[in-house]
């Protein structure tokens, strides 16, 4: 599942995973001469450095496996082609934002300001406790503990369920694909192939949203059971298309290796073709279909990606340190999290029916700005580099620097590194290159004047963004229990004309500042919004009845002055 990118010696217990290199030869000579150490560098590569210059013999020892061009960064002398840039590829690094892992490299440029952070937000949360006990007589509301926490075991046993019932991907492959007896007519390069795989993976899909709608759980259980049956259905796509690609490869190189082994003379074209595809699957060290088991679809879910490689770069150990803050900053994360929702969003929502909706936004704005950020951090720092630790991930660039977006494309880039990569392999890429291939088709009507005016980046984008909306829109539906009109779909789909107006419009496009606050501005004011056309008429009087499919005594559990009915 791994590949390993280790240097030997032994590891210092104030360095960071020993990762391959991730700087160019003139960056790692002028940090050696300066005294001080690449982050990333182990000290038996410094030394290789010191006593020899040969790029050979750096190669030789440091970056093996360099079977693909995405498997390490490029050199000074080897060109970034437009082939490499449309590649996913897994690279050690590490989060920007990973206090932790900068104080393991010795740096401390952001320490200040993290401590900062905090000091602030646990200083505004005493005094937003204070004043929740003067006026209620209790520190910390209950209402929503209470309705988190309930049907719990109910809830662990069937997301337990969830995930071990995505295992059926690799009998799937290994019998219908690669296999001795594997059936003619689902030869992976037909398109009944491909029609099999979405039946049984709609079907997947259909199954526990249907288990999910039928237990009656609270809406705080349906978002995460949701969320999280959204995720698997994506690891579980992302494995059975990529293997289908390796089923193809597999079975085109068997086929040219057979042609060849018929004729007398070696055919160089037919030899070269054979080598691309042996590097196709067996990019360092293992080879497909040998990647085909249980163990390696079990790293693969434990890992925090969701597109499907054989190998992937790994650390050297396991910091279990590093791994006991990562879990001590999840619980720590949770409880503001909850506090700013329990005391902040709650009393808000409950009261929007007397205060209207506009103005609830507006009081919405700070408090669901933070809980964003909030989410941002539990999720990305904290949950995934905490698992990246666990499994020797290396790659662990979940998000870029997202705050510096001038647009929303740019924001949906670099917001959610993991789901990005999967919709530019699944989908972007995909779309793209069929509408590149079907201009060469000669049609009549609107389709064909379609295709001959709208680029294939662009039709690309929209597709991308079509299925992002209607992802979003059906976790969001099958979360509540309610459909809003598609509203959520509709202002996703509405990004299109606003990305490409930013992009053609030249008095905006170089207005950097203005191009941010802008993002910004969208980004605080509208979501609060669409939480609260979502949520609107979920908290009812007291006095009313329970309303919904989850009305029963283990799920009406009363906040301050309103009974939840989602």
């Amino acid at each position: 599942m791994f590949v390993s990118q280790v240097a030997d010696g032994p590891p210092s217990s104030h360095d960071s995973p020993q990762l391959r290199p991730q700087m160019t030869r003139g960056e790692i000579e002028s940090a050696l001469a300066s005294g001080s150490s690449p982050p990333v560098f182990t000290s038996s590569l410094r030394r290789s450095l010191r006593n020899d210059r040969d790029d050979s013999a750096l190669d030789q020892n440091h970056l093996s496996h360099r079977k693909t061009d995405c498997s390490q960064p490029l050199s000074s002398n080897e060109p970034e082609t437009k082939e490499r840039k449309n590649q996913i590829c897994f690279q050690p690094r590490a989060s920007i934002l990973d206090y932790t892992e900068l104080m393991y490299q010795g740096s401390d440029r952001i320490r200040g300001l993290v401590t900062c952070f905090w000091t602030i937000i646990g200083a505004y949360l005493v005094s937003l406790l204070l004043s929740h006990y003067e006026n209620n007589g209790e520190f910390l509301s209950r209402g929503l503990a209470s309705l988190i926490f309930s049907r719990g075991t109910d809830l662990i046993l069937s997301d337990l369920a969830l995930v071990l019932s995505t295992s059926f991907v690799v009998p799937f492959v290994r019998v219908l694909w690669i296999g001795r007896w594997q059936p003619r007519f689902l030869d992976p390069r037909h398109s009944r192939s491909m029609i099999f795989q979405a039946v049984a993976e709609i079907g997947w899909l259909v199954v526990w949203y249907t288990w999910q709608g039928t237990r009656g759980w609270p809406w705080s259980q349906r978002c995460f059971f949701s969320l999280h049956t959204a995720v698997n259905w994506m690891k579980v796509h992302s494995y059975l298309s990529t293997n289908r690609r390796l089923a193809c490869s597999l079975r085109t190189r068997n086929e040219l290796e057979g042609l060849q082994s018929t004729r007398k003379e070696q055919n160089k074209v037919t030899c070269m073709q054979i080598k691309a595809l042996d590097a196709e699957l067996c990019p360092y060290m293992v080879r497909f279909p040998e990647t085909q088991t249980l163990s390696n679809y079990a790293m693969f879910q434990l890992c925090p990606t969701l597109v499907y490689e054989i190998e992937y770069p790994r650390t050297s150990r396991i910091r279990w340190g590093y791994v006991a803050e990562k879990m001590a900053g999840t619980v720590g994360i949770f409880i503001v999290f909850y506090i700013v929702v329990a005391h902040l969003v709650i009393p808000h929502l409950e009261r929007m029916h007397e205060v209207g909706l506009l103005l609830t936004t507006v009081h919405l704005m700070g408090p669901m700005a933070t809980c964003w950020l909030l989410f941002f951090f539990i999720t990305f720092d904290s949950i995934a580099n905490g698992f990246a630790e666990l499994t020797c991930f290396a790659d662990r660039r979940f998000y870029d620097d997202w705050w510096n977006a001038r647009g929303l494309d740019e924001f949906s880039r670099k917001w959610n590194r993991p789901v990005h990569m999967f919709l530019a392999r699944h989908i972007y890429m995909p779309v793209r290159e069929l509408w590149k291939n079907s201009r060469d088709i000669k049609r009549s009507g609107f389709i064909s004047r379609l295709q001959k005016n709208m680029p294939p980046s662009v039709a690309a984008m929209a597709a991308t963004f079509f299925f992002s909306s209607i992802l979003h829109e059906v976790t969001i539906v099958v979360a509540c229990h309610r459909w809003n009109h598609g509203v959520f779909f509709f202002s996703q789909m509405l990004q299109i004309p606003v990305i490409l107006f930013a992009e053609r419009a030249a008095w905006f496009r170089g207005q950097q500042a203005l191009r941010n606050w802008s993002f910004w501005l969208s980004m605080v004011f509208f979501q609060p919004l669409l939480l609260c056309l979502y949520t609107y008429g979920a908290f009812v009087p007291k006095s009313s009845s329970l309303q919904g499919p989850i009305a029963t005594s283990t799920t009406a559990i009363p906040a301050a002055n309103a009974t939840y009915s989602l």
